[in-house]
């Protein structure tokens, strides 16, 4: 299994970065549009949606909107940025007395609800950070952070894992796994900051941030998970060889991208066309 899924992963994570230092925005916006569609159908069967034609239709909605927000609510990003990061922080604090009930094919509308705001608000963020003063670099940091503190809480949490961090949602996540992800991620930051030649101020900055961005990974993470357990099922889709779904590997960057846009914007500079 590990195996598959590094054979997956290898060619997938190439792709994202030649994708992303090699093409223009125009081109990155399609491509998240098309994420978009997935992330959109396969939230839609988590969510209750059994008939074809409707996850399909779901789907579609969420990838119009999405690039209607990039294209006409561009006074209104900032905004939903906000509200996403909102979202996220109050996730958090869900998430420490969460209880998933098996709900199998009853639809809920909140569910589909949360994934407009979650879905066009990450591809909004992911348009609006490769579009800023060395973009590309700083989106490839970012997707690069949340797959450094996914691999460093999956070795960690192999080797030293003993304390559950949320049984009741994804009993394989450990407390030790979160320490490793937090100190891969811390190392990162700091060579991440000698790259961008930043001054010590923002060099602390982005490391706090990072820190925090790996706690808010988890998060996206574990929502996932609660929201794979109230469905029944183990992945959220079966799209990628070793991985489950789209959504199975994105659910930590639709976490991290919106927070990400406007801790930068806050603490390291400010971000352009974000205000």
């Amino acid at each position: 299994m590990l195996l598959q899924r590094i054979l997956t992963a290898i060619p997938l994570a190439l792709a994202v970065i030649w994708l992303i230092l090699t093409q223009p925005t125009s081109a990155l916006t399609y491509v998240l549009l098309l994420l978009a569609l997935v992330c959109g159908f396969e939230w839609a069967r988590l969510s209750g949606v059994t008939a074809r034609v409707w996850q399909f239709a779901f789907a579609l909605l969420v990838s119009v909107f999405s690039w209607f927000c990039i294209e006409y609510l561009s006074q209104y990003i900032y905004f939903l940025l906000l509200l996403a990061t909102g979202w996220w922080f109050a996730v958090l604090l869900f998430l420490k007395s969460a209880q998933p009930q098996l709900k199998a094919l009853v639809l809920s509308p909140q569910k589909l609800l949360v994934s407009l705001l979650v879905v066009p608000s990450t591809i909004v963020a992911m348009y609006m950070i490769h579009s800023m003063d060395r973009g590309a670099e700083w989106l490839l940091y970012s997707l690069m952070l949340v797959w450094i503190a996914d691999s460093g809480a999956y070795f960690s949490g192999k080797k030293l894992g003993k304390t559950k961090l949320a049984p009741n949602i994804s009993p394989g996540k450990t407390r030790e796994g979160l320490f490793g992800a937090l100190l891969a991620v811390g190392v990162y930051a700091l060579l991440a900051a000698y790259y961008f030649d930043l001054p010590v101020r923002q060099l602390l900055m982005l490391l706090g941030l990072s820190l925090m961005l790996t706690i808010i990974s988890v998060v996206g993470d574990l929502y996932e998970s609660f929201l794979k357990r109230e469905a029944g099922v183990k992945d959220s889709g079966n799209i990628l060889p070793g991985h489950g779904g789209i959504l199975d590997r994105v659910d930590s960057v639709l976490a991290v991208m919106p927070v990400f846009v406007v801790m930068f914007d806050w603490l390291i500079e400010p971000v352009k066309g974000l205000h």
